[in-house]
């Protein structure tokens, strides 16, 4: 095949692969039912107290398998390692998992690969919502306190970054109370230009 032919074949295997899902979820978008809540085009008071506390209960879900598996971790190791859960389409939760090379990749290369696969995976609607934790530390009283940094998001629109404290003693983790902080979409919208 000359190399033009081996082009033009990729070329149009690319756009049937990037506008097939775009077109499919267009024409599902222009085909809302009259009794859906978007359907009129805005959300009464009731129907935004739904969506914020199905995101609430999705994201609760997450966060306690996530603050599960850090227990766990620092009581046998001491120390525990970046993670990540997310809730798919069908309300299943799962955790993001690393191919054998990729798990001896440092910590902040694994943040990105998490990053990188949970954003894919939230442009192509496969998920709802997304937790990532890893370990960091702030500054309290001229003192490092260890924290479970977790950031989420919801398709619904939340997203922010929670501060847990932790301390390990006697074999026992114990977590403070949490700091939360708004953060930026990362996952499933971009910043506004």
């Amino acid at each position: 095949m000359t190399g033009f032919k081996t082009y033009t074949l990729a070329a149009s295997l690319m756009l049937s692969i990037v506008a097939g899902p775009t077109a499919l979820a267009q024409s599902q978008t222009n085909q809302l039912s009259e009794d859906h809540v978007l359907a009129d085009g805005e959300l009464t008071n009731e129907e935004l107290a739904i969506v914020l506390l199905t995101a609430e209960k999705d994201l609760n879900s997450l966060l306690d398998k996530a603050i599960a598996s850090v227990e766990s971790d620092v009581e046998a190791a001491g120390v525990f390692r970046p993670r990540a859960w997310m809730i798919m389409k069908d309300k299943e939760i799962k955790e993001v998992t690393f191919a054998d090379e990729a798990s001896q990749a440092p910590p902040e290369m694994k943040l990105h690969m998490i990053r990188v696969s949970l954003k894919s995976l939230a442009r192509h609607d496969g998920i709802d919502s997304a937790l990532i934790v890893y370990p960091g530390t702030i500054q309290k009283d001229d003192e490092s306190q260890r924290v479970v940094v977790v950031e989420h998001e919801h398709r619904l629109g939340v997203s922010g970054t929670k501060l847990i404290p932790l301390e390990l003693s006697g074999g026992k983790v114990a977590f403070g109370g949490a700091l939360s902080q708004k953060k930026p979409f990362q996952i499933f919208y971009d910043k506004k230009q």
